[in-house]
C-alpha cells in the first residue's frame, strides 16, 4: 500500500504506484527516486493486537510522525461472561422453537435461560481442559488396566500424568486471577505442558 504525501497531507492512496500514476509509463517497478520526487511513501501498519483476544477494526490511513500509517482500533474482548440484556436493561432469554406457539402455527419463544456470551476466561479454561484431556488420553488405558487388573502403571507415566494435571491446575488458577486481557494473554503464552511419555 502506498500514499502520496503533499504539503504534509495524504492526497491519495493505492496498492500500486503504476495505478496511482496512470499517465506515466514505467519500464518495470518505479524506483525510489521517482517515489521521492512524487511524494510516494509506503504505508506502514499501526499496532494490531492478537485477534484471539481483541476485536481489531481497520480505520483510516493517517500521517503519524510524517509517515502514512494504517490505523487500527484494538478493543479488548470481555474477560468475564456477559449476561445479555436489551437496550432497556431487560434480560434476553435463549429462544427455542415451540410448535404450539402463535395459535398452533409454531414459532420461537423465550425459555427461562438467560442468554450468556462467554468471556475469554471461560473459553480459555475450556481450551486448557481439552488440552489436558488430550494429553492424558494416550495413557488412560493404563489407569483402567490398574483399576480392573491391579497392574502397576509405569513410574514415568505416573509422573507424566501428574505433570499434566499440575499444569492444568496452574493454568486454571492463573486464568482466574488474570486482571486484564494482556495478563490473560501472557498466561496462555506461558503454557508449559510436559512432553509426551
Amino acid at each position: 500500500m502506498y500514499a502520496i504525501v503533499t504539503d504534509g497531507a495524504i492526497t491519495q492512496t493505492g496498492n500500486s504506484v503504476q495505478r496511482m500514476f496512470p499517465n506515466t509509463s514505467f519500464s518495470g517497478t518505479p524506483d525510489s527516486a521517482f517515489k521521492t520526487a512524487n511524494g510516494v511513501m509506503d504505508v506502514v501498519n499501526a499496532e494490531q493486537k492478537d485477534r484471539a483476544y481483541y476485536f481489531v477494526a481497520q480505520e483510516s490511513i493517517a500521517l503519524v510522525g510524517g509517515v502514512p500509517t494504517q490505523q487500527f482500533t484494538n478493543t479488548a474482548m470481555a474477560l468475564e461472561d456477559v449476561n445479555e440484556v436489551d437496550s432497556d436493561g431487560n434480560p434476553i432469554y435463549v429462544q427455542e422453537y415451540d410448535a404450539t406457539a402463535n395459535g398452533g402455527e409454531g414459532g420461537m419463544v423465550d425459555t427461562s435461560v438467560q442468554l450468556v456470551t462467554r468471556g475469554l476466561k471461560y473459553t480459555k479454561k475450556a481450551q486448557i481442559k481439552v488440552q489436558a484431556n488430550s494429553a492424558l488420553t494416550s495413557t488412560d488405558w493404563m489407569v483402567i488396566r490398574k483399576a480392573e487388573r491391579l497392574t502397576d502403571i509405569p513410574a514415568t507415566t505416573v509422573t507424566y500424568r501428574a505433570a499434566v494435571m499440575t499444569e492444568y491446575e496452574r493454568l486454571k488458577t492463573a486464568i482466574t486471577a488474570a486482571a486484564d486481557v494482556d495478563a490473560l494473554q501472557a498466561v496462555m503464552q506461558a503454557e508449559n505442558w510436559p512432553e509426551t511419555v
